[in-house]
């Protein structure tokens, strides 16, 4: 959680968003996809298609896979800006449908869909929403931790619906563990229960994870703007390595964390050391302001930058799991990702050294 003086900020209602990568389409395919998998209604998650190795949840062209010998399976690329795609299809932790025709007979998908009926595709992705439990459920957790606020900290408590528990929050110690058959909308309707400080174990059944993996996996699935005003008008510093997994870490996200090891600086100032538009750094900088890793409070900052009174410029004059909650991204196409050049740096940034 954050320090105290750190506000949290209230959530409305809303609807969470869930990402599809596509991979293997033509342009027009895409269009044709996008479409209708952004097409709004009913009352479940939100779908946008984005960036494929930062999405929760694939779609791939079934006529441009082949099975290799090593059972790995390759996929060609759909556009000039793709590089052909190598799938250790066991270390996959998301959902995956393949269009249908599907190129090698040799495959056996356990999702496909025919991209020419919008039924297929709309039933695809309520079948990845039930895959994907776990991350909504993590996700409204998130929500009702930032609605709750500095009210919670310091507290354990049981989250229970009737007589099921479904989480378990150490706000002392910053842990916390989920039921990995717990749904979203039992939360709807679930008691807080606050419990003495002793009373902190975590079920051995349930699915380990933090607050901050909670409220940042919120803030990333979220169409609020979550940044709080002051660090659109004061100088941000880095604090220290953020509270989730370095693989929760988008590109553009280490591209801002590689910015401010060299120095602090305002919202636009950082908008223009990174190339990033407002809108992305505003959610950038609140996923990193909900795990701790930004502040703009000199005191705060990180011992190496925060004596460097010299880098900070002046104030200006006006105002990412998986269907199964694991973080590791699979290796076959990370190497594939457009990275900071700096990411070695950021990595001995991040681990101290």
């Amino acid at each position: 959680m954050l320090d105290p003086g750190e506000e949290l900020l209230e959530p409305a209602g809303e609807q969470p968003i869930l990402y599809v990568g596509l991979m293997g389409f033509s342009l027009q395919q895409r269009v044709a996809l996008e479409k209708i998998m952004t097409r709004q209604g009913g009352s479940g998650p939100a779908w946008r298609v984005g960036p494929f190795a930062e999405a929760d949840a694939w779609c791939v062209n079934g006529s441009r896979i082949s099975l290799q010998p090593d059972g790995n399976l390759r996929v060609m690329a759909g556009l000039p800006t793709e590089h052909v795609l190598n799938l250790r299809l066991e270390d996959v932790k998301r959902p995956i449908g393949f269009s249908k025709p599907l190129a090698s007979r040799k495959f056996e998908a356990t999702c496909t869909f025919d991209p020419a009926s919008e039924r297929d595709i709309q039933g695809m992705l309520r079948q990845f929403e039930d895959w994907l439990g776990p991350l909504l459920f993590r996700t409204a957790l998130g929500a009702l931790i930032v609605k709750k606020g500095v009210s919670l900290r310091g507290g354990n408590y049981h989250v229970r619906h009737e007589d099921t528990l479904l989480a378990v929050l150490d706000f002392r110690h910053g842990q916390a563990a989920i039921s990995a058959t717990a749904s979203p909308a039992a939360l709807a309707e679930a008691s807080w229960d606050r419990r003495p400080d002793g009373a902190n174990e975590l079920p051995g059944s349930f699915l380990s994870c933090t607050p901050a993996q909670l409220i940042w996996t919120y803030a990333r699935h979220c169409t609020r703007d979550l940044l709080p005003r002051r660090y659109r008008d004061e100088v941000v510093f880095y604090r220290h390595a953020p509270r989730v997994p370095l693989s929760w870490l988008r590109d553009s996200e280490l591209r801002l964390l590689s910015t401010l090891s060299t120095g602090p600086g305002d919202f636009h100032t950082l908008c223009q050391r990174t190339g990033t538009d407002e809108s992305e750094m505003a959610r950038d900088l609140a996923c990193l302001y909900y795990a701790g890793a930004v502040t703009t409070t000199r005191s705060k900052a990180s011992e190496s930058f925060s004596s460097r009174q010299d880098s900070a410029p002046p104030r200006p004059a006006s105002d990412n799991i998986d269907s199964i909650p694991d973080s590791h991204p699979n290796p076959s196409f990370e190497e594939n990702r457009t990275v900071p050049a700096t990411l070695d740096r950021i990595n001995r940034l991040l681990s101290g050294q």
